[in-house]
């Protein structure tokens, strides 16, 4: 599969976790399974279905035991 490299990451917010991609494509026959994102704060990941790249601004929240 190739992915384009030089594509502008969609950019999330702390806000916006759980990170999770669909697919690029918005019919749901042409996309891809939902698969959850491991993304660390400050940084950016690939999906490995699509090659969307996301970007995390802000520190991930921390979880208190």
């Amino acid at each position: 599969m190739s992915h384009e490299k030089n594509q502008t990451p969609v950019v999330i917010e702390p806000q916006d976790l759980p990170l999770y991609c669909i697919g690029s494509h918005t019919q749901a026959w042409n996309g891809h399974p939902r698969v959850f994102l491991p993304i660390q704060s400050n940084s950016q990941i690939e999906c490995p279905y699509c090659g969307t790249i996301y970007q995390l601004n802000g520190l991930l929240p921390h979880h208190h035991a």
